[in-house]
């Protein structure tokens, strides 16, 4: 905001400060406080020059007020700028695709993987969780850091970690096969790479940025299940070698996701869905205390670093700017969920009923089951498989 002097500078000493608005450093705050008496006390016994004072005092409040609502009204732009034109600020519109996001898939393995199947009416086949499914929880748990929900940052940042590892098994399965391809070639065999003759094009149309990484990881596996088919067609690998491998990666990616999901189920919870840092240090209210309760006893301790932000996911919509004293008191608070990581790990009990080391490489040994010790919060079913295959 631009300083300006006023019309007639003033014959009187006043208050001045820093960062003034006005060109001569008038201090509103500070000439209100100096006049804080006299405002209190108005009567005939007060000094003629206090008055002016008062009434200066009234001019420039009245006169910031105006340059404040210029500012909000113009979007702060530059003086230069005309008012129309900063005005058109307000009427600009939200960035667009400029054509639909596509995925292309060559193989059923890859297609299911991205499809998931649900129960089969009059069966006990259990549902498998699939990438369109995934993308809509990590979604949700997006969203729900806009909660500042410190549980919500921890299945992210888990989930991240967890897939991160998956792409590295991925590449390294894939130089591998291509080292096969590679080597037949210097022997005078060139090896096409199988791809479908009719590949499916998928409109993904995800809505945050963890359904297309989503995206990526299934088109990266649909790439791998291609190279693992050629090298069976090319008898550069056995039919069970085949099978194997594609069955190991598919497994561990569907537990991961398992993993994510039922941080996603418990959390989106009525009761659980306004779970913010600020509930862990909020005194007398109960439903604060009940919401760190149950999140304890279902995941365990949140992560201490996780707590103070020092990891973060690598997307959120945490937009809120702490203050240095929020700052200070989410430090103490984090400082006493290291010390409960530190007894546990002491104790030995790690995974098993508190938080895993407070590290990017540590948060890989969490197991997402945390004490489990309430009602329903037992891992079974698919959830129990995606617990138990996603220890490292």
């Amino acid at each position: 905001m631009a300083p300006l002097l006023a019309a007639g500078a003033p014959t009187f000493e006043f208050a001045k400060e820093p960062n003034s608005p006005f060109k001569d450093g008038y201090s509103i705050a500070g000439e209100r406080a100096a006049l804080a008496d006299y405002i209190a006390f108005v009567d005939e016994t007060n000094p003629p020059n206090l008055s002016d004072r008062y009434i200066e005092l009234l001019d420039r409040e009245e006169r910031l007020e105006r340059m404040q609502r210029d500012f909000q009204e113009t979007l702060g732009a530059d003086r230069l700028v005309g008012r129309s034109e900063a005005i058109g600020m307000r009427n600009l519109g939200r960035l667009v695709d400029e054509e639909e996001d596509q995925m292309e898939l060559h193989t059923l393995e890859a297609y299911r993987m991205f499809a998931g199947r649900r129960r089969e009416p009059g069966t006990e086949a259990r549902p498998i969780i699939g990438g369109r499914r995934i993308a809509s929880v990590l979604r949700n748990l997006w969203l729900l850091t806009s909660q500042d929900n410190p549980y919500a940052d921890w299945a992210l940042v888990r989930h991240e970690h967890e897939m991160a590892g998956i792409q590295q098994r991925l590449d390294r399965e894939i130089e591998g096969a291509q080292a096969a391809i590679a080597e037949q070639a210097k022997k005078g065999i060139r090896l096409s790479m199988l791809r479908n003759a009719e590949p499916a094009v998928l409109t993904l149309g995800f809505k945050s940025p963890y359904g297309f990484a989503v995206a990526t990881l299934i088109t990266r596996f649909d790439y791998f299940v291609r190279l693992m088919k050629t090298l069976e067609r090319k008898d550069l690998r056995t039919d069970e070698q085949v099978r194997q491998a594609i069955y190991t990666l598919t497994r561990l990616i569907r537990a991961a996701w398992y993993g994510t999901e039922r941080f996603e189920r418990w959390l989106s919870n009525e009761q659980m869905r306004s779970m913010s840092r600020v509930d862990f240090v909020k005194e007398g209210d109960a439903a604060a205390a009940g919401r760190v309760e149950f999140a304890t006893q279902v995941f365990g301790h949140v992560p201490s670093q996780i707590y103070t932000c020092a990891i973060q996911p690598k997307h959120s919509r945490r937009q809120r700017q702490i203050t240095p004293e929020e700052r200070a008191l989410l430090t103490r608070v984090g400082e006493k969920l290291a010390q409960a990581e530190a007894v546990a790990d002491a104790q030995g009990q790690g995974n098993e009923d508190a938080a895993a080391p407070v590290s990017a490489e540590g948060l890989s040994q969490v197991d997402a089951a945390g004490a489990g010790s309430s009602a329903g919060a037992t891992a079974e079913g698919p959830d129990a498989e995606a617990v138990h295959a996603a220890k490292p």
